[in-house]
């Protein structure tokens, strides 16, 4: 089958004539895409045909996909005895793609999908974000998104990957070992030794990528996700990641150690201004009674999925990002949240404020939108006006030059040439000679970087999130998940260091205020996070007087 060009700019343009909805946040995310994806390395490109599809979605079994539910009763699909009539229609109206249109966008999509992207954005805003990316097709959507024009993974992201798989970060590995087994715990697939091998085995090799990063918990969710949606592929795991880290560095900056506080904090700030914008009513009801970091910052440290009802919904948010970007997908899926709850929060007066932390920390605040995802995703999510997101992104090249242990020695020339991507001064430091002979193989690269490989990332890893390297600067926010690796050196108020919703300090509050819900709160959000903090009072020396004043105020917390 031939694609149908004419038919599709016919639509285009009908789509773009009587949408409500911009395409300016899709075109600049795949702008960047592009500029920060560039791969010189030749593809030997395959033409997707009409067979192709057809195969894709004859070989694609709902049965198997743990992350697909009947969208009417939200039942899983895996087990046919329990399925009801409307999860019987879903299937069947969902098994084919029937639309000559639509399967002229898929093959041009996926032979050649900047080029859709760039000229047919409304029709991509239709099929990926409105109606949500076909479950047959989202692996191959999704590893074209990170591939672009190729069809095969860099040999830069191979090299790195292969080359990293060693001596790791002792803190930083037991960490992973311990949340492997406590994201998506329901989930049949994430349980497999397969699966929680090869996700320790990525995310070890992220935190010897990226020292600076090093590990956080919420980076499991985005990973796990993408390695099932990938097919148990490592490589192309550990590509997405670095591609993801690489594209959006405001995105990384609220995992890594030195930066997360202060970009979490502009963040929070930027939401509540957009929120005022949107509905000073609610704005004003909702952030005079609770500190909205206390829900804002799990939502976005586990990718929005977190306490999600089931795992269609972290499909469509993934959907989202990955086509709006993901600094704006966050926030504008937060945005739509919390105006899909205002009736509650607004019915909440002072005194019951834990009803709210309640609420939005668990499932429940998908209740009034998991009955219709295409009304959440594909029109409140679009309704706004897209330059209110667009200013809050900043220009990456501008937002990447931040300090950093990665920093080239030759950054003084940086403002004559590009700056380099991490991917690019990790490949400087493994195989210098890497860039000048593409033609070696990738086993004399090996060869050559030698016994230098072990040093250079044994002495990278000490600058990790779990270091205990005095350079590291202090008073900075760790993981509001992961368990403290260190002590600050002039350490502030703990509840304050970790924003916990129950003992968050605001100016205009007394006291009295937070009588009777504090202990409510920890109790049902933060029992794990409780856990963590006498396992990490157990560990602080009561020699140093600084720790032992901490190990005090712990225990005084921990009651």
């Amino acid at each position: 089958m031939m694609i149908d060009y004419e038919s599709l700019f016919e639509f285009e343009e009908s789509l773009a004539s009587t949408s409500v909805h911009k395409t300016v946040i899709i075109s600049e995310n795949l702008e960047l895409k592009v500029d920060r994806l560039r791969c010189d390395e030749q593809s030997h490109q395959h033409t997707f045909n009409k067979e192709d599809l057809t195969e894709v979605f004859e070989a694609y079994s709902f049965i198997e996909d743990e992350f697909v539910t009947c969208p009417k009763c939200g039942r899983g699909l895996m087990d046919e005895a329990k399925y009801k009539q409307c999860c019987k229609n879903y299937i069947y109206n969902n098994s084919q793609i029937t639309s000559h249109v639509e399967t002229s966008y898929w093959l041009a999509f996926m032979n050649n999908p900047v080029t859709t992207i760039s000229t047919l954005p409304y029709y991509t805003q239709l099929l990926c974000l409105q109606q949500g990316i076909p479950n047959q097709l989202r692996s191959l959507v999704w590893e074209k998104l990170f591939l672009l024009d190729h069809t095969h993974l860099p040999e830069s992201s191979r090299l790195v990957f292969e080359n990293l798989q060693h001596s790791y970060n002792t803190d930083i590995s037991k960490q992973i070992a311990k949340d492997l087994n406590r994201t998506f715990p329901s989930t049949k697939f994430f349980k497999e030794p397969t699966t929680i091998k090869n996700l320790d085995l990525i995310l070890n090799v992220y935190a010897n990528f990226d020292s600076e990063l090093g590990y956080c918990q919420g980076l499991l969710f985005l990973v796990g996700v993408l390695y099932y949606h990938f097919n148990s592929d490592s490589q192309m795991t550990f590509h997405a990641l670095i591609c993801i880290m690489d594209i959006e560095p405001q995105l990384r900056n609220i995992f890594t150690t030195n930066t997360m506080s202060d970009t979490l904090s502009r963040w929070e700030r930027e939401f509540t201004d957009i929120v005022r914008s949107v509905d000073p009513e609610l704005a004003d009801h909702l952030f005079n009674l609770v500190e909205p970091q206390a829900f804002l910052y799990q939502w976005w440290m586990s990718f929005m999925s977190s306490h999600s009802p089931d795992l269609s919904i972290v499909n469509r948010i993934m959907d989202f990002c990955m086509i709006q970007g993901w600094k704006i997908g966050l926030l504008k899926i937060s945005l739509g949240l919390i105006l899909s709850n205002k009736p509650i929060l607004m019915a909440v007066s002072r005194g019951d404020e834990e009803v709210i932390y309640q609420h939005l920390l668990n499932e429940s605040k998908w209740g009034n939108v998991i009955n219709n995802l295409d009304l959440f995703f594909g029109d409140l999510l679009l309704s706004w006006d897209d330059d209110m997101f667009v200013a809050t992104l900043e220009h990456p090249d501008k937002e990447s030059q931040r300090a950093s242990t990665v920093e080239s020695a030759d950054s003084a020339d940086s403002t004559d040439t590009p700056q380099a991507s991490m991917m690019e001064k990790v490949l400087s430091s493994i195989a210098p000679s890497y860039a000048s002979a593409p033609s070696d193989s990738p086993e004399s690269l090996r060869e050559r970087a030698g016994s230098d490989i072990s040093d250079t990332m044994t002495s990278q890893s000490s600058a990790s999130v779990f270091s205990k390297n005095s350079a590291q600067p202090k008073n900075e926010m760790e993981s509001i998940y992961s368990d403290l690796s260190e002590s600050s050196e002039n350490y502030k108020s703990f509840t304050d260091y970790l924003r916990l919703p129950s003992y968050a300090s605001r100016k205009s509050a007394s006291p009295s205020e937070y009588a009777g819900y504090s202990t409510n709160i920890v109790a049902a959000e933060n029992e794990g996070l409780k856990q963590l903090l006498r396992s990490a009072q157990q560990l602080l020396d009561d020699s140093n007087p600084q720790a032992a004043a901490l190990k005090e105020e712990i225990g005084r917390v921990l009651g």
